[in-house]
């Protein structure tokens, strides 16, 4: 049997008018909230006791199962920022009015065995230590709260870093406040009336659901959060894939196993510089590959929740995070192996400098579905990201190049090889407007004119810039010069630091380059105009062949 209810509380029922535990949840996320949340709940809550209005500060979703009434434990599948806040809260109203029984009761609750008191909510949170900052903060008196206000504490501003916990850092911030304010400084009577207020007058929603098995109760409770936060809270969609992950091993009482692995995953993430959501981005792709899924992307959560091919519905934890470890590989590939490969290399260093992310996504769904280990097929990996090259710069600046994009991620999904991407009809004209584009223009040109690897470290200079008119010879004639500064024959790719000096200038430095096109950029001693000209020139004929299609 499954039951839900859902009944507004007072902070003095939440809290001292039950014996209940709440037990944080091993997938939920750590305690964050800092000085900007805590500071704004502080001051909601001084207005709301100022006006003598009631204060409603969320909702709580809590899973219980058939034995609540024995083990006395509710899990915390949303709000434990909440809770755990206002629990901080409370605490430091108890050190400055330890008399009041309401405010102390509201702490702890007592084990049916034993000795000691617990406090009302217990953390089993595996990437970050809560539970352990629960009980060092409930230990606290007033004495030990100022040592460590001051210890943490520059030109009366507490420094975060120097706090053991977040939930340390909450309490002192509260401390601090409610010390500081003249409202309750030497009148004790002022603060005991906020403290009946905060009780009796500040409330949450408790939506509880219970289930004759927790684990039935923790999955309908979290279709609860993902609806609410799916009209607007702020979650990230991490929290709700991590949630259902850990459903899926709860269910198979595999939780331990889901923690390890979760813990090493979340680890490489942070290692390589990607939040969970971006790997799950990616992921995205390759599974709308799989189904021939070619229009516009859903939300990142919508797609993972909602679609019923979701692998979060259809797979079991441990494989979809292998297949997300398998995406976090060929990142790495990307950012660390490939640069062994100059050839490789060089393709993806003009695609990285394309307007968006697209090119990216259909990329690493060709490594998730080809390997590039012999010859051929790291040959076939070169004509697939040369192809890739002449689409995303035909088709341009532009978002309309993911629908292009979508095609080729399906294609590639199911073993075929993309077109090439070659253009009939295409002139020199073409590439007298590069645009947004000009940067990967410039990289490709380069690779043209050299066949040697573009430098790791590289910087994209103008030879000619507006600020050089007044100097320009006579020779010089232009319409606009912007557009000659912005054509592909002002642009060089630089091996050296780029210099904001003048044209002028530039010739001397250009030759103390170890690449022999920057030395050559500039003939003689100056810029000319005739010189930009034979160079815009060759720069145009070598993209057009590459991109022209060859005519029969």
């Amino acid at each position: 049997m499954i039951s839900l209810t859902a009944e507004q509380k007072s902070i003095e029922s939440m809290f001292c008018q039950t014996t209940e535990q709440y037990v944080i949840p091993q997938y939920q996320r750590p305690y964050s909230w800092g000085n900007e949340q805590c500071y704004q709940l502080y001051q909601d809550l001084m207005d709301a006791f100022i006006d003598n209005e009631p204060y409603f500060v969320g909702n709580v979703i809590l899973a219980r199962n058939k034995n609540f009434d024995l083990n006395g434990e509710s899990s915390v599948v949303d709000g434990q920022q909440r809770l755990i806040t206002l629990w901080a809260l409370i605490k430091v109203l108890s050190m400055l009015m330890p008399e009041l029984n309401s405010l102390r009761s509201a702490l702890y609750v007592e084990p049916w065995e034993g000795n000691g008191n617990l406090p009302k909510i217990k953390s089993y949170i595996f990437e970050n230590d809560d539970n352990s900052a629960l009980i060092n903060i409930y230990s606290f008196d007033k004495a030990k709260t100022e040592e460590r206000l001051k210890a943490t504490t520059i030109n009366d501003d507490i420094i975060e870093s120097k706090c053991s916990s977040a939930i340390e850092y909450s309490l002192l911030l509260f401390y601090q406040l409610f010390t500081n304010d003249l409202r309750f400084v030497n009148n004790e009577t002022e603060l005991n009336r906020f403290a009946k207020y905060l009780m009796k007058r500040v409330s949450l929603l408790p939506i509880v659901q219970t289930a004759e098995e927790e684990k039935d109760a923790i999955g309908k409770a979290l279709t609860i959060f993902e609806t609410i936060n799916n009209r607007g809270m702020d979650l990230e969609d991490a929290d709700i894939f991590k949630a259902r992950l850990y459903e899926s091993a709860y269910k198979k009482d595999q939780r331990d196993d889901f923690v390890a692995q979760w813990v090493d995953f979340k680890a490489e993430c942070n290692a390589q510089r990607y939040s969970v959501d971006d790997i799950f981005r990616f992921y995205s792709h390759i599974i709308r590959g799989k189904q021939k899924i070619t229009s516009g992307e859903k939300k990142l959560r919508e797609f993972f929740t909602n679609e019923s091919f979701s692998p979060l519905l259809t797979m079991p934890y441990d494989r979809v995070l292998g297949e997300l470890n398998k995406v976090l590989a060929i990142l790495k590939y990307l950012k660390i192996e490939c640069r062994k490969d100059k050839d490789i290399n060089t393709w993806l260093q003009i695609i990285n400098e394309y307007s968006n992310q697209y090119p990216i996504y259909a990329v690493v769904t060709y490594l998730y579905h080809y390997s590039v280990e012999t010859e051929v097929e790291k040959n076939d990996f070169l004509e697939f990201l040369q192809s890739l090259v002449r689409f995303c710069l035909y088709t341009g600046a532009t978002t309309s190049v993911k629908f292009g994009i979508y095609n080729i991620i399906r294609t590639i999904s199911f073993q075929k090889k993309i077109e090439s991407y070659r253009v009939e009809g295409i002139t020199l004209a073409y590439f007298s407007h590069l645009g947004r584009l000009k940067n990967s223009f410039a990289l490709l040109a380069y690779h043209l004119c050299t066949s040697d690897s573009i430098p790791d470290k590289y910087t994209i200079d103008k030879i000619v810039n507006l600020r050089d008119e007044e100097i320009l010879g006579s020779d010089w004639k232009y319409d606009n010069l912007n557009d000659i500064c912005n054509s592909i024959g002002n642009l060089v790719v630089l091996d050296l630091p780029k210099k904001y000096n003048s044209m002028l200038d530039k010739a001397t430095y250009y030759k103390t380059s170890n690449v022999r096109y920057v030395k050559d950029a500039i003939e003689g001693e100056t810029f000319t105009y005739s010189n930009w000209k034979r160079r815009d020139v060759k720069m145009k004929e070598l993209l057009l062949s590459f991109f022209k299609k060859n005519q029969l």
